[in-house]
This record gives structure tokens, C-alpha cells and sequence, in this order.
């Protein structure tokens, strides 16, 4: 008697829902996730090319179902998840200035172009081709990465949370570098040499600008350094400025994250490396002290004490914080003024303008990055030394000097013109001797 065939049967795994093929051969899983307000069964779908890559989904979409934060996450895109994100957590993680970039790489980047998707429909590639497109549309490689920055860090507390099983930003690529074509224009950051007394002249008919643009020019000061300069900062008999502090725009935001006014204020220097005591040049020390006599004489005209020690050194006549729009207001009718406006000077040109004349004095780079403040002494070398074609020339003659050859006269140097005339003719004889000698010999 012939035996009975036994067909096994599997089970599905646990969290698996329900899986099947449909007649164009694709899978789809279907998920319980609860019942409508008429007690009718919520289902959830997925879909995959493979049976595996629907179980893997499904598996996720179960473990989300689960969790308590399912119903939000489904009803809600993901334009409207990380907007809540970037209010109700990243704000209080970061100083204003810095939410305020984060928020409009959202609002200008992610929002319009995957803003209304659901979180879980936003893949690697989604992201990818997001970045990709920033990219082709100009935008500068620093904006791109921070833009990936935003998307990573919402995606890490998403999954956190469970609104997602992992984050698809891990997978995406962003160049290393960005290369940059040169268009032919001056890149020269600095005042040309040859501008530079004829601005210092033009300093001497303003009051403010003077004092103010020298702590720029010769002693290498952000603006903000400067403005937020109190008078016990500066040490005449020592010659130096002590730089601890810097003034700094704050925003000010309303509960939908839309900037309500941008306040200045005292806070502390750029990075711990900018605080910092620089030295003064005899102008500079001079200048400060005339203007402080003028600041006393305004002051008690006012009433106030306008030179006391915490007093700020460029504040307005009331003595209160100079704004940095304001103070550039004033600049730029300065330079329209004496027909400067095609120098571009600004008032970072003016640090540029100290950091090289210290590289054109052949300072060592390290003692000029101390001065400056900076960091990294990269950033000096790179970004705040300008080269003009004086540097050329320079190098040039550093060449010249080191692989000099000397060379000795040569005979026809050392010989007299008679002396010359006679070798000369003894040279065509023996030159035509010569030519006889063939010539007999080709009639042998």
C-alpha cells in the first residue's frame, strides 16, 4: 500500500501580517492598525518586488503600529514632523543665529521638495536626489552638507522615537571638496598698498571711523570686537588691547518660528582662541587717547560719563550699543563720500589689511594666527593672506639672489678691436686654406 504524501506547511512569522502576491507579481503586506470611529479594521499596506522585502517592511510597520506614537506619525507628513522637531527640541539645543540657519535650510530646502511625503516614503535615494539637486542648482558645497546635517539629525531622533526603523541619511554621499573655477576677478581682500595712506588720510576728517577703523587696520579686531570694547580694555602704558567680549545679532522668533526682530548684544568672542591681548602701534595708542578727551568733553556736554571703565569706547552719544548695520551705514557714506567705493572696503577688509601687512613684514605665520585669534593657523595662511603681484616680484628676486651665477668674460670680451680685426683674418685664412686642401684632393 502506497504511503500518503505529507505536504509541510510554514508559518508565518511572528509581526509578518498578512503577505501575497498579486497576479502582476508584485507582494503586498497588510497590517492591522486598529479600528475606525465606526469599528471598521484599519489596514496598512506595503508593497516590494521580493516576498522578503515586504516581511522586512511589514515587520517595521508592525513594531511602529505598536508603538504609541503610531497614530501621529501616520497622520501627520514629514514636513509637519520635523517642523514640530525643530521648534519644540533643536531651538533650545542652539544658539539663535545658529537656529536661524538650520530653520531656513528646512523652509528654503527640505520642505518644498519633501515636505508633504510621509516619513517612512522618504528613502536614501529621496534624500540623495534632494542633495544632488542642490548641487546643480549652485549652491555652495557648505550648505549642501549642512542641509544633510539637518535631515541626519531629524532622522536620528525619528527613530529614537519609532517613527521609523532607520535613518536613510547614513547611506547618502556628499563630495569631499568643492572646486572652485577661477572667473578672472580680483581676489585681493585687502586695501592695495597703494590705497592705503590715501584712505588713512581720509580717516582724519571722521571722528568715529578713525579710532574705530585702526583698532580694525592696526590691531586686527573683528567688528564686534571693536563695538563691544569697553575703556578698561585698552592699557596705554602697556600698549595693548585686551579683547574679551563681542557683540552679536540675536533673533527673535515667534511660536511658528518666523523672526519677530533681531536684537544686538554683548556676548562672548567668536571661539575661546579670540580672546586674546594684542599690541598696539604708537598711532593707534595716540589716536585712542585724542578720542578719548573728545568722549570726555561730549560726555559732559551730556551730563554722562561716556570714559568711565565699563563704558563702551564706540557707543552712540546716549552711550548705549552701537548696531552693526548701523556703524556700516556710516561707512559706506563715508567711502561715497571720498570716492573709496571701488576699493570694496568693508570693515573685514580692514583685519584682512592688518594680516598682511604682518605676512608682507615676513611675521611668522603662528604669531600672526595668535593676533588674529584664530583657531587654526590654516585659516591664516589660506584665507587671510592676500597676494598681489609684489609677491611675485619678491620671490622672484629671492631666486635670482640665491641662484646667481657669476660667469668669467670670455676671450672675445677681453680683446681689443685690433686684436679682434687680426683673429678675425686669420680665421678666414685657415678657412680657406682648408678649402683649397678639399678641393686638391677631389681632383686626385
Amino acid at each position: 500500500m502506497a504511503k500518503k504524501k505529507v505536504v509541510s506547511k510554514t508559518r508565518r512569522a511572528n509581526n509578518e501580517g498578512s503577505i501575497f502576491q498579486r497576479k502582476d507579481g508584485r507582494w503586498v503586506g497588510a497590517a492591522a492598525a486598529g479600528y475606525d470611529d465606526d469599528g471598521k479594521l484599519i489596514r496598512k499596506y506595503v508593497y516590494g518586488k521580493t516576498r522578503m522585502e515586504v516581511a522586512n517592511k511589514l515587520s517595521e510597520l508592525t513594531n511602529r503600529i505598536e508603538s504609541d506614537n503610531f497614530d501621529y506619525v501616520d497622520k501627520n507628513n514629514l514636513g509637519t514632523l520635523m517642523n514640530e522637531w525643530l521648534l519644540v527640541f533643536k531651538k533650545n539645543q542652539v544658539t539663535p543665529r545658529t537656529f536661524e540657519g538650520v530653520y531656513s535650510k528646512f523652509k528654503l530646502h527640505i520642505e518644498p521638495k519633501v515636505g508633504n511625503m510621509k516619513i517612512d516614503e522618504v528613502t536614501t535615494l529621496t534624500i540623495q536626489k534632494v542633495l544632488n539637486q542642490m548641487l546643480e542648482d549652485g549652491y555652495s558645497l557648505d550648505v549642501v552638507r549642512k542641509t544633510k546635517v539637518v535631515f541626519n539629525q531629524f532622522f536620528d531622533y525619528a527613530v529614537q522615537h519609532k517613527f521609523v526603523a532607520n535613518n536613510p541619511t547614513l547611506l547618502t554621499r556628499v563630495k569631499s571638496k568643492e572646486r572652485k573655477i577661477y572667473d578672472g576677478e580680483n581676489k585681493y581682500k585687502a586695501i592695495p598698498p597703494e590705497a592705503r595712506v590715501k584712505f588713512l588720510e581720509c580717516l582724519n576728517e571722521h571722528k568715529l571711523l578713525k579710532p574705530l577703523c585702526l583698532c580694525m587696520m592696526l590691531a586686527g579686531l573683528r567688528t564686534g570686537e571693536a563695538l563691544a570694547l569697553m575703556w578698561k580694555d585698552i592699557d596705554f602704558e602697556n600698549k595693548t588691547i585686551n579683547v574679551e567680549r563681542a557683540t552679536t545679532i540675536v533673533p527673535k522668533f515667534d511660536e511658528n518660528g518666523k523672526i519677530k526682530e533681531r536684537i544686538t548684544v554683548i556676548s562672548e568672542t567668536k571661539t575661546a582662541c579670540s580672546k586674546r591681548v594684542v599690541p598696539m602701534p604708537d598711532l593707534l595708542v595716540n589716536v585712542l587717547k585724542d578720542y578719548k578727551i573728545e568722549q570726555e568733553l561730549k560726555g559732559d556736554e551730556k551730563g554722562i560719563n561716556l570714559i568711565d571703565k565699563s563704558s563702551l569706547i564706540f557707543c552712540k552719544d546716549d552711550g548705549s550699543l552701537r548696531t552693526y548695520y548701523g556703524t556700516k551705514k556710516i561707512l559706506y557714506r563715508f567711502l561715497e563720500k571720498h570716492k573709496l567705493g571701488n576699493l570694496g572696503i568693508h570693515f573685514h577688509t580692514l583685519r584682512h589689511t592688518y594680516s598682511n601687512m604682518l605676512f608682507e613684514a615676513d611675521q611668522n605665520p603662528k604669531v600672526i594666527q595668535a593676533l588674529l585669534g584664530h583657531k587654526s593657523v590654516k585659516t591664516t595662511i589660506t584665507t587671510y593672506n592676500s597676494v598681489d603681484k609684489s609677491y611675485f616680484q619678491k620671490a622672484t628676486d629671492v631666486l635670482n639672489n640665491n641662484f646667481k651665477v657669476e660667469t668669467e668674460p670670455t676671450k672675445i670680451e677681453q680683446m681689443e678691436d685690433d686684436e679682434l680685426d687680426k683673429e678675425l683674418e686669420e680665421l678666414m685664412r685657415e678657412k680657406e686654406e682648408r678649402r683649397r686642401k678639399r678641393n686638391k684632393d677631389f681632383e686626385m
